[in-house]
């Protein structure tokens, strides 16, 4: 399972990425973004909401946290990641349940390549990592 999770959350910060580098690409920022809450650039559809961002690109649904800011520019629960690997064609025939998917994660915590959200000494079950770079490198 592990593996796979792996190269899911490869797939998963590299979605994101990829429309963070939109965003880039336009000389605007997130912020302008998050101020219009919803719309479209190139095939992504996004919605923020809260401290959240929905993003929906073929059929894919990815959805991640951006606050409270910290190192950790990503964050997500285990069913964030669910409904990635649930809608996504690429992922979704390995047939892994919330509860597979979180106790992955939870190992990948254990192991040092995810960090868990701490606000103030008390940890929530959110999982943070700062990028697709770092990310790759941890695993190798």
């Amino acid at each position: 399972m592990e593996n796979y999770l792996k190269e899911v959350l490869i797939d998963y910060i590299s979605f994101i990425e990829e429309y963070k580098n939109l965003i880039k690409n336009q000389n605007k920022t997130e912020a302008d973004y998050i101020l219009t809450n919803n719309g479209k650039i190139g095939n992504y559809n996004f919605l923020y909401h809260g401290a959240g961002c929905r993003l929906e690109k073929e059929g894919v649904i990815c959805e991640f946290d951006f606050l409270p800011e910290n190192d950790f520019p990503v964050k997500f629960s285990s069913w964030k990641m669910y409904e990635f690997i649930r809608t996504n064609e690429k992922w979704n025939n390995l047939d892994f349940s919330l509860e597979d998917v979180h106790i992955g994660l939870l190992q990948l915590v254990q192991k040092g390549r995810l960090v868990l959200l701490d606000i103030d000494g008390v940890k929530f079950p959110i999982f943070q990592i700062s990028g697709i770079e770092i990310f790759q490198d941890k695993f190798e």
